[in-house]
C-alpha cells in the first residue's frame, strides 16, 4: 500500500486516499471535479494525487495527518476473523481483500482460538462472530477488553441474531461496532476502513 515515485515525489492514487480518508472512490473523485482536491489523469485516464497536495487538503479540511503513510513506509495492517462457519470467514476475508490488498488475514473458528491468536499477534482489528461453540463473542470482547495490553485492538462483531438483544450485549462488552448478517458490503467496507485508520493513529499517538 505505498505510493508511486516520480523524480523523487510522491504520488497517491484515488483508491489510496479513499481508504486513507475512509470514504468511497466516488467520493474522492467528486473532490477533485469540485476542485477541493488537485490532482493530474494519467495517459491511461486514471488520477493521481501529489503527496503535497494530498497533504495541503487535509490541513485544509483538518483530517489527522499520518506521517508514516507519507513516508511509505507503513507496516502492513492485521486483521484476525473469528467465525465457526467457514463460508462466513471465507466470505469475510474476500471482502478484506477487496478493501486492502496488502492485509494480513489471519482465522480463528471460535474464541478459544481467537484469543491465543489476538495475545500472539496483536491485530489492529478483530472481526468476531457473536454466537460460537466454547468461548461465545461476547466472552471474547470481555476478555479483550479487560486487558490493558489489547486496548488498541478494534473489535468489529457480526451477528445474525440481532432480536437476542446480542448488539447491545456486545457494545455493553467493549465492541467498536456491531453489524448485523447478511452484511451489506459498501457499509462493511467504510466501516472497516475507519476502524483500522484509528488503530493505525492510536498505535502512532501511543509510540
Amino acid at each position: 500500500m505505498g505510493s508511486e515515485r516520480e523524480n523523487g515525489r510522491h504520488f497517491f492514487t484515488t483508491s489510496e486516499v479513499a481508504r486513507y480518508c475512509a470514504v468511497t472512490n466516488d467520493g474522492v473523485l467528486k473532490w477533485i471535479k469540485s476542485g477541493k482536491l488537485r490532482a493530474f489523469s494519467t495517459p491511461g485516464g486514471h488520477y493521481r494525487i501529489s503527496a503535497e497536495d494530498f497533504r495541503a487538503f487535509l490541513e485544509e479540511y483538518e483530517i489527522p495527518i499520518d506521517e508514516a503513510f507519507f513516508q511509505g513506509d507503513q507496516r502492513a495492517r492485521t486483521v484476525l476473523v473469528v467465525d465457526d462457519e467457514p463460508d462466513i470467514r471465507e466470505i469475510v476475508r474476500r471482502l478484506l481483500q477487496e478493501i486492502e490488498p496488502d492485509l494480513k488475514i489471519e482465522e480463528a473458528v471460535d474464541g478459544y482460538e481467537a484469543g491465543i491468536k489476538i495475545g500472539q499477534m496483536r491485530p489492529d482489528l478483530v472481526i468476531m462472530d457473536v454466537m460460537m461453540p466454547r468461548v461465545d463473542g461476547l466472552s471474547l470482547c470481555k476478555s479483550v477488553r479487560e486487558n490493558p495490553e489489547m486496548r488498541g485492538v478494534k473489535i468489529l462483531a457480526i451477528t445474525a441474531f440481532p432480536e437476542q438483544d446480542n448488539v447491545k450485549k456486545m457494545y455493553d462488552a467493549g465492541a467498536d461496532l456491531c453489524l448485523i448478517k447478511p452484511l451489506q458490503f459498501e457499509h462493511f467496507r467504510l466501516e472497516v476502513i475507519r476502524l483500522l485508520n484509528e488503530a493505525t493513529r492510536d498505535q502512532a499517538a501511543n509510540a
